[in-house]
């Protein structure tokens, strides 16, 4: 039973955290909520325990009043995870890359769908957030395919100090139509980050800890090698094996997420695939990403088809922040088990020109922790793919046409 918190609760919690600051107890980066107490509790009293509350950089109160009690609350915040307060048993994601949580709701959405669960998702997110084009695609997706999920945007027209109309000018206040985003106005009681005031810098440096010792690296993981019987007896072709590989995937249930993988079949890599586990997405990758992170948290196996390097270029923010990150930042409560095919159009019988024929292999290689692995045959891709289900967590692959 979640406590029921009221109002002065709520800033008095706040409040004490506020003296932790004053008292050069937190060297980092943290926002306070303050001045929608009375909004939020009437929410929350909607939210159902077992539903998804995913929340932002402001996310104290989201927190408390979905359950987290308020000593675990404190403890993160003082271990330098106030924008990173995660729970899982709770269903309580956040992320501070605030133009990433709307595709992941909506993933979460399509899980909790495809499962009949009666359990919803509750977003919330800044008029900053608003900003973006990341919530018109997630809302329109949502409603669209009439998915549990709603988007509650928290005005409190600022953006560290930019009013909506220092953003906008004239369309400073835009009027939603979509039936799963509701939105109100409050004025918070807090600066943007911190609280008013200068604190003794050289006090904090004692209490200050690395990045390694507030968020440790994920051990390594070593992918097991190919069976020897396989190594002498089969040579599969590259497509032999990348069909083959994606064949194993979708007989463990495996949900293919982007656009050409229902009528194209992935340049033909899918047939045989069941038609419920292909997922044929608007033409938007960040969108198609942060649905395949929402599917893993919900206990999918997601697969995202690109089918060029440039494309994913617009899916940057959810593969190098979100996908390579949330498992460490979430100190393992989340893991995202997602696989990547990148397809390089290094070959084909139409030149597509400069925008349409990079290969952003070592870019990613130096943006994310997770294996990015360029397979040269049939038993590449084979090994890649096994080794990414044996380590549960995310891989990116890169095919080449030319290879085809």
């Amino acid at each position: 039973m979640r406590k029921q918190w009221t109002k002065q609760e709520l800033i008095d919690f706040e409040s004490e955290i506020g003296v932790l600051y004053e008292n050069n107890q937190l060297p980092f980066l943290f926002h306070l909520s303050g001045g929608n107490e009375d909004q939020l509790i009437d929410i929350f009293s909607q939210i159902n325990e077992g539903d998804w509350v995913i929340s932002n950089h402001r996310n104290h109160y989201h927190a408390l009043l979905h359950g987290i009690p308020p000593e675990i609350v404190k403890q993160r915040i003082i271990d330098g995870r106030s924008m990173f307060i995660y729970d899982n048993q709770r269903k309580f994601f956040v992320s501070a890359i605030i133009g990433g949580t709307p595709a992941i709701a909506a993933g979460i959405a399509w899980a909790l769908k495809k499962k009949g669960s009666q359990n919803k998702v509750w977003c919330f997110i800044g008029d900053g957030t608003e900003d973006n084009g990341h919530l018109f695609e997630a809302a329109r997706y949502v409603d669209g395919w009439n998915l549990p999920c709603n988007f509650v945007i928290e005005s409190n027209n600022r953006s560290v100090e930019a009013s909506n109309e220092d953003r906008w000018g004239t369309q400073s206040n835009l009027q939603w139509n979509f039936d799963c985003v509701t939105k109100y106005e409050y004025e918070c009681s807090y600066p943007h980050c911190r609280k008013p005031g200068m604190i003794d810098l050289e006090e904090t440096l004692k209490v200050k800890k690395t990045d390694e010792e507030y968020f440790p690296p994920l051990p390594d993981f070593k992918y097991p090698d190919l069976p020897l019987k396989l190594l002498e007896d089969d040579k599969p072709t590259y497509k032999e094996g990348v069909k083959r590989s994606m064949q194993k995937l979708a007989e463990r249930g495996a949900i293919f997420i982007g656009y050409n993988v229902k009528y194209g079949k992935a340049m033909g890599t899918l047939e045989g695939v069941p038609d419920d586990q292909l997922v044929e997405t608007p033409v938007a990758e960040n969108l198609m990403s942060g649905l395949a992170i929402g599917m893993s948290l919900e206990g999918f196996l997601p697969v995202i088809y690109f089918e060029r390097h440039d494309f994913m270029l617009v899916a940057a923010d959810a593969i190098v922040n979100h996908i390579d990150k949330i498992e460490r930042i979430s100190h393992g409560e989340f893991k995202v088990p997602v696989i990547m095919r990148a397809v390089a159009a290094d070959a084909g019988p139409f030149y597509s020109g400069p925008t349409h024929s990079q290969n952003l292999t070592e870019m990613f290689r130096r943006a994310v922790d997770f294996p990015v692995i360029c397979p040269q045959d049939g038993l590449g891709v084979i090994w890649a793919v096994d080794g990414a289900l044996a380590s549960g967590q995310p891989m990116m692959m890169i095919e080449k046409k030319s290879l085809y």
